[in-house]
């Protein structure tokens, strides 16, 4: 394979690389469907969860149930785009760090996304559950 050609890559060793980058990335989409389904347990019915939007101040709160399917759906998008991307042809001129780093880097960003939306999430749970109510409530209890 790689002997008559020195500057030609192994393809055994490179696969390698991508199944086990395939395997991190599923275990990272594994770990967000898990998450969301444990919120789903542990949050209360009229919780309202945080979808970023590229920062805490561009955050659209959804009902429970919508949040709980976005952020899982989501991850599994990525995973799947970035590694099918990957583990096809299209990325075979690519570098290796990229190829073989990028899908489960975007699903971990993703994964750290959904844990903070779910803290969040369970942190501003009640009757006034938006954090910018618990951000008022913190503010009265300061200046009192």
């Amino acid at each position: 394979m790689a002997g008559n050609n020195p500057g030609r890559v192994n393809s055994g060793d490179s696969l390698g690389r991508v199944v086990a980058s395939l395997v991190v990335t599923g275990i990272f989409a594994l770990a967000m469907i898990i998450a969301a389904g444990r919120a789903a347990v542990v949050l209360p019915a009229g919780t309202r969860i945080p979808l970023h939007v590229g920062s805490v101040e561009r955050c659209v709160e959804v009902p429970k149930r919508a949040g709980l399917v976005i952020w899982p759906a989501a991850g599994l998008a990525v995973a799947g785009v970035l590694g099918g991307i990957a583990a096809s042809g299209l990325a075979a001129g690519w570098v290796p760090g990229v190829r073989y780093v990028l899908a489960p880097a975007a699903t971990g960003v993703l994964l750290a996304f959904e844990a903070g939306a779910l803290a969040m999430a369970r942190r501003g749970s009640g009757p006034s559950g938006t954090p910018e109510a618990a951000r008022e409530r913190e503010t009265s209890a300061r200046s009192d």
